[in-house]
């Protein structure tokens, strides 16, 4: 195996690692959007998302708004950061060839 190889090797195994660790931690991650309602003249917060074919909507106390937004926004980075690794992965999988990548994995456990 060529150098260049082994590095494309290495840069898909981190790469697998990264996905995964990001996929678990957007598990915790609030998701969806905070939505603004007036009612009776008074402004109320709620975290909107859908829940199989129905939308949700959860009542956010003012105390928890900075964590829900900053969740969001990690979520949304993390999306950002998924799509960027798995057009790398397929990329290194057009360069090594499938058939090389299943030999070498079937060692790695993710």
């Amino acid at each position: 195996m060529s150098v260049l190889e082994e590095v494309l090797l290495e840069e898909y195994d981190r790469s697998m690692r990264v996905i995964h660790a990001i996929q678990a931690e957007q598990k915790a991650l609030p998701k969806g959007s905070v939505q603004e309602k007036l009612i009776g003249g008074r402004k109320y917060l709620y975290l909107q998302y859908r829940d199989g074919n129905k939308i949700r909507s959860d009542y956010i106390k003012e105390s928890d708004i900075d964590n829900i937004r900053s969740g969001l926004k990690k979520r949304k980075d993390n999306d950002k950061a998924l799509k960027e690794l798995k057009k790398s992965i397929e990329q290194i999988e057009k360069a090594l060839g499938k058939d090389l990548i299943n030999e070498h994995t079937t060692e790695t456990v993710y």
